[in-house]
């Protein structure tokens, strides 16, 4: 990858309120592959531009970063597969996972306003399907290119809430909480067994936006978690900044 070149981000949850806000954000950095269910994700608009003064009407984005969209339901079988396909079909490879895609649906237990259907629909989408996605990527293309996942800081960043570390008691989100809570367990265990193929795995675990925190905010805390070197960490954002906590 020749210096300067965008990176090759897979985004779940792309046409939703976080997944809009980072292509927006960093569209510039990364060749992004949207995953989407129903709206289609907005491409986003060039940040910088090249201006040639033999022409200087015609302006040119800078750097050319491409956005390609799917849709999928990656609740039902085989569409983690398929999206895969696309991604590496489209771009030749995958630098980052963001798995920003969730299922929120907050109700007491007793109150007979959650289903199970819910509860196990939550624990599939929060859970189980970021870590379908980040070992399709890793056995049919990141397990056979160690030194070069680990040269290329390749990584997944699993989009977690702050509900999965602490409990907020009488909002009905034990369920909610318990499929987050999971996640953030299967992100220290597939970022111990993934270190053997040089790929960072961490959790994102925010609390609410755009209500306690700006979503920009969110979106930032996920580039640098891109950019870092860290693996295997939860990290809270609240309105006190972040804090990691090792496991």
């Amino acid at each position: 990858m020749s210096a300067g070149e965008p990176r090759v981000c897979l985004l779940t949850g792309a046409s939703g309120q976080l997944g809009a806000a980072f292509s927006r954000l960093y569209g510039h950095r990364y060749h992004i592959v949207a995953v989407c269910r129903t709206r289609v994700a907005a491409p986003p608009p060039p940040m910088c531009w090249s201006f040639d003064p033999l022409d200087p009407l015609h302006l040119r984005p800078a750097r050319e970063c491409r956005f390609a969209t799917i849709r999928a339901d990656l609740g039902m079988p085989n569409e983690s597969s398929r999206v895969v396909d696309f991604a590496l079909d489209t771009f030749g490879r995958v630098d980052v996972l963001v798995n920003a895609a969730a299922y929120v649906r907050w109700a007491n237990l007793l109150s007979g306003d959650l289903s199970i259907r819910d509860v196990t629909r939550m624990l599939e989408m929060n859970a189980v399907v970021p870590l379908h996605l980040a070992l399709e990527l890793a056995r049919r293309y990141w397990a056979s290119r160690g030194a070069e996942n680990a040269t290329r800081n390749r990584n997944v960043v699993n989009v977690s809430s702050i509900a999965g570390a602490y409990v907020f008691a009488g909002r009905g989100q034990s369920a909610y909480s318990a499929s987050k809570a999971a996640l953030n367990m299967m992100t220290c265990h597939l970022a111990d067994e993934f270190a053997d193929i040089g790929v960072r795995v961490n959790a994102l675990a925010p609390d609410s936006f755009p209500q306690c925190l700006s979503t920009e905010s969110v979106c930032d805390a996920i580039a640098r978690i891109d950019a870092d070197a860290i693996t295997g960490k939860l990290i809270v954002l609240d309105g006190d900044g972040e804090t990691v906590i090792s496991t």
